[in-house]
């Protein structure tokens, strides 16, 4: 207690500390009840509403087209929202930075480690988009017993045949895009031995 006989209170504020909550506490005691403030901002929101209700109206109204055009714009922003489109870009982002990262690598090394990173990143994408893969599975086991039967003739005359061809379409471009699972399936094939 200090000298002069007030006393302190500390840390602990009294009264509201927000802008919002000294606006009540100052019309709380204006007001003679708690009543009378209950009563007068019910008055306040039904005037509000009733003056906003017929103005939203004519704004919904299937014939105003600007309404039907916002109505439109705020539904694709809300579904925008819940489909995950910012995680979508910021993936894609991420592909990006990987793909630049496996252009500009001076080394294997880094080239692999970002082609893994890439691979990680896009395992929602099937490599069966990109390529037959059961055709090349059945094409290579055809190789092996070929090879077994020891018909090396028969597997040049085919391993020519089917890269020239482009079996499975193994010579797509988006299929050897960083994507080092893939790569490893079609350089299999390519170095049969």
């Amino acid at each position: 207690m200090d000298e002069s006989g007030e006393a302190s209170v500390g840390a602990f504020r009294i009264g509201p500390s927000t802008l919002l909550g000294r606006g009540v506490a100052l019309r709380v005691l204006l007001f003679s009840s708690l009543w009378r403030l209950r009563a007068r901002a019910y008055a306040a929101i039904s005037r509000v509403r009733s003056a906003t209700v017929p103005l939203l109206a004519s704004w919904l109204h299937l014939r105003n087209t600007h309404g039907v055009l916002l109505m439109v714009v705020l539904f694709a922003l809300f579904l925008r929202n819940l489909s995950g489109a910012r995680s979508r870009a910021a993936l894609a982002r991420r592909r990006r930075l990987c793909e630049k990262v496996m252009r500009h690598a001076a080394t294997y090394e880094e080239w692999a480690r970002a082609a893994k990173v890439l691979d990680k990143m896009s395992e929602q994408v099937h490599e069966a988009d990109f390529y037959d893969e059961e055709l090349i599975r059945s094409r290579l086991e055809e190789l092996r017993r070929r090879r077994e039967d020891g018909s090396l003739r028969d597997v040049v005359f085919c391993m020519r045949g089917d890269l020239m061809r482009n079996l499975g379409n193994m010579c797509n471009p988006e299929l050897h895009k960083g994507r080092l699972e893939v790569i490893d399936k079609v350089t299999a094939f390519n170095s049969f031995r």
